[in-house]
């Protein structure tokens, strides 16, 4: 099977990750695959160079530019691909306009985000409707799936939802960190508005002088600046955190960083599956994790993590105070928990082998309901 994967750009983010990481398996089962992206971040791009994979860059001038339209479709004449795969909006729009007329290319598109609020703009709604040309079209979590059913009635039977996959081998328990008086939590992310940094900071004051906690933060992604950021750093000086919030931006080492903290924290507003939580559970490192989205499904309360609500600051601020107060032997507990959760249902074999279904033409296989 030949299959061209579509994509923005090799930006450290969890679509990325999940593709390139598809991209990487289906290779390694004796596919060839192809990338096509249409800005040059290359973050991710060494792991597909690494593989062998080829990569063709359509630089994108203007945001209405249709050049990488054009020319998607014209690889895709050419290359002679069964199959199109495409991760995120707008590379779904493009592939699903290139694809147009192309009968003999297998396309599948995929979702993968929850929509804020569950609002059906008109945006929203044109780009749903261009899912018509797609054969199937994924997300990775229920909750999505569900959304997308009873707002578009008519794309129920074309859903499939495939949980996140995780490197199990590279992402896998090593030594735990005791508990010693001090909380220490990683974050990780692109800052955006839906990761709630401000609500978290807010969490954190109340942990510090209502439960006298040591509460400290280290946060992992991009920084882009803009208004939100700059929301998030005064969120986080009105809080008096001072030294005790870190900002480490992009890291190549988070499989290592993962097991320097106590547990990691994700205060999101919305989601879709996400990446960091596979990974801490991949680990064996206890999550801390807003009551959103299919987080119940990956945490499961008092076993591998707490949830929370991420609009009650006080509530989040319980959930880290009730992992404090757990033994060393508890927090074991939860370690193994989450490692066994992954092993059954998160890794990279069983997501690559799903898509491979999906784009041979069968019917696809299905996360645990």
């Amino acid at each position: 099977m030949n299959v061209l994967c579509v994509i923005d750009h090799f930006v450290q983010g969890g679509a990325q990750r999940q593709l390139v990481n598809i991209a990487c398996g289906l290779q390694q089962r004796g596919h060839r695959v192809e990338f096509f992206v249409y800005y040059p971040d290359e973050f991710f791009k060494r792991i597909v160079d690494n593989a062998g994979i080829a990569v063709h860059l359509c630089l994108k001038k203007g945001r209405l530019s249709i050049k990488p339209i054009r020319d998607l479709r014209r690889l895709i004449q050419n290359g002679g691909f069964d199959s199109v795969l495409a991760f995120l909006e707008t590379p779904c729009v493009y592939a699903e306009i290139a694809c147009l007329g192309l009968k003999r290319v297998r396309l599948v598109v995929s979702e993968r985000n929850i929509v804020p609020d569950g609002i059906v703009t008109i945006s929203k709604w044109v780009k749903a409707q261009l899912h018509r040309q797609a054969h199937v079209v994924t997300t990775n979590s229920f909750v999505h799936t569900q959304w997308m059913a009873n707002s578009f009635p008519w794309i129920k039977n074309r859903l499939t939802t495939i949980f996140n996959g995780v490197d199990l081998n590279q992402f896998r328990p090593r030594s735990m960190r005791l508990p010693n008086g001090q909380l220490r939590l990683l974050g990780l992310g692109r800052i955006t508005e839906q990761k709630n940094i401000p609500g978290l900071a807010r969490a954190i004051e109340l942990c510090r002088s209502q439960k006298r906690i040591d509460v400290r933060v280290d946060w992992v992604g991009r920084m882009d600046g803009g208004s939100v950021l700059i929301a998030a750093k005064e969120s986080i000086e009105n809080a008096r955190l001072g030294e005790s919030w870190r900002w480490l931006g992009q890291r190549q080492d988070v499989a290592e960083l993962m097991h320097q903290y106590d547990a990691l924290i994700l205060p999101s507003l919305w989601e879709g599956l996400p990446n960091a939580v596979c990974e801490a559970l991949a680990s064996g490192l206890p999550v801390l994790a807003s009551r959103i989205a299919d987080n119940p499904r990956l945490v499961e309360e008092g076993v591998t993590g707490f949830l929370f609500d991420p609009r009650d600051p006080e509530d989040m601020a319980e959930a880290m105070a009730r992992f404090n107060d757990l033994a060393a032997e508890a927090r074991l507990g939860m370690a193994v928990a989450g490692r066994a959760f992954a092993e059954r249902e998160l890794s990279m074999e069983k997501c690559t082998i799903a898509y491979e279904s999906i784009l041979m033409g069968a019917s696809g296989s299905k996360a645990t309901d």
